[in-house]
């Protein structure tokens, strides 16, 4: 049989006042504690997640405006090539004209030149004419008559040209 002893019953009462007590002054604040680490664990996760999610959109911003920079970069130096392209051809351009101005100048010059020299040779041959002339003769005619031989002269050598 069983024997009930007031020990056993005051150890029970004993256990049940301990763990009433812890209970309320040990699992109770130890429960709250780790429910406060818990949701403080929880809200970290969140704000990390919401941070990385941010991060993320930054990160396709700056790609987004990256390859926006690098259009606006190419349209840029596709207008200075053509930019550079117009500013050559007309250099080009006005370098030909100013050479061909400077070649029809040249030419206006030979030809001016030609002339003089012609004209030189001429008056020279006349000149030439005029003495073999009067040696022949023997006299020397007057202004006028002297105009109309050499006159005739240039019409015979102009005609032979």
């Amino acid at each position: 049989m069983l024997k009930l002893d007031w020990n056993i019953i005051w150890t029970f009462v004993n256990l049940i006042v301990l763990y009433l007590l812890m209970k309320k002054f040990l699992f109770g604040p130890v429960t709250e504690i780790m429910e406060k680490r818990t949701k403080s664990i929880e809200d970290s996760l969140a704000e990390a997640k919401s941070k990385n999610e941010e991060a993320n959109q930054i990160k396709a911003e700056y790609e987004v405006a990256l390859k926006q920079s690098e259009l606006k970069a190419e349209e840029i130096v596709k207008e200075a090539r053509e930019r550079a392209n117009i500013v050559y051809d007309k250099t080009v351009k006005e370098a030909e004209e100013e050479a061909a101005k400077i070649i029809a100048n040249a030419n206006r010059a030979i030809e001016v030149e030609k002339k003089k020299s012609m004209q030189d040779v001429e008056e020279h041959i006349i000149d030439l004419s005029m003495v073999a002339a009067a040696k022949i003769i023997g006299e020397n005619v007057n202004k006028q008559t002297n105009n109309q031989i050499m006159d005739d002269f240039l019409a015979e050598v102009g005609a032979t040209k």
